[in-house]
């Protein structure tokens, strides 16, 4: 008879095969809860409704909405929007005809009209300001919007998905229950530490079955010992990976955070 662990590692195994066969983008777990957020995924893949993805940095809320897209025949466009000023975010999302404001000097389309069909991903929704917050509100509302410097609306044919480690009080209610109609949360990697060595192995790090046991159990003590919280999570994982394997266990740094 199977134990509860095999057949958590048979249901993960069977999703990846499923519906990730690009490994670049494969979410490796053997989580039980982390398995039930992928196969509630799978089953929102088949709809066009908004789906918030939440998690801390590093967890891997795009490769989630990767695999919400994966049924889509459109292109699968991201957009950091912390990363962008706000002052460009409307032009990179609508497009903008030549002429219309100084330094427009060519048509250009807009993330919105390439992601057609497609799934058009915004990360880090928790820190756009107001103003944007209103604009997406009004996109997402009515599915349309109009190129900076055109008179005409132009419908979007795909789906929104976002993503944010937070939400504080700015952010509007209307605004939440707007991009949240469903919403996928996923555990932090400290939660969820057997996972490590499969991360490592799917990397393909060069770890030997000793050097991955070494490893988990140094971050897993240094985790349980309270001091340690893996906050970037499978992107500080993949950051101690590579100074064991190039400097030593000796080097790993645990001070970050």
């Amino acid at each position: 008879m199977k134990s509860q662990s095999d057949k958590l590692r048979e249901q993960a195994r069977k999703l990846i095969e499923s519906a990730e066969p690009n490994l670049e983008y494969m979410f490796v777990t053997q989580d039980g809860d982390c398995i039930h957020m992928l196969q509630m995924a799978d089953k929102l893949a088949t709809l066009d409704d908004t789906v918030l993805v939440t998690g801390e940095s590093g967890t891997g809320k795009e490769l989630v909405a990767r695999r919400l897209h994966n049924r889509r025949s459109g292109r699968f466009i991201a957009l950091n929007l912390s990363a962008m000023p706000e002052n460009m975010i409307q032009s990179e999302l609508f497009g903008h005809v030549k002429g219309s404001y100084t330094g427009a000097v060519s048509n250009r389309m807009g993330l919105l009209v390439a992601a057609s069909k497609g799934t058009i991903f915004m990360d880090e929704i928790g820190d756009i300001s107001p103003s944007i917050q209103t604009m997406l509100l009004r996109l997402i509302e009515t599915r349309r919007f109009r190129r900076i410097g055109e008179n005409e609306d132009t419908e979007f044919t795909g789906r929104f998905v976002f993503a944010t480690n937070k939400l504080d009080s700015s952010f509007r209610d209307d605004l939440y229950h707007r991009i949240a109609t469903f919403k996928l949360e996923i555990k932090p990697l400290r939660r969820r530490l057997g996972d490590i060595k499969l991360i490592l192995d799917h990397y393909g790090l060069g770890f030997t079955s000793e050097e991955a046991n070494d490893l988990w159990t140094r971050v897993c003590s240094n985790v349980y010992d309270g001091n340690y919280r893996l906050k970037g999570n499978v992107r500080e994982l993949l950051r101690l990976a590579k100074q064991y394997k190039v400097l030593g266990p000796a080097y790993l740094d645990f001070t970050r955070y």
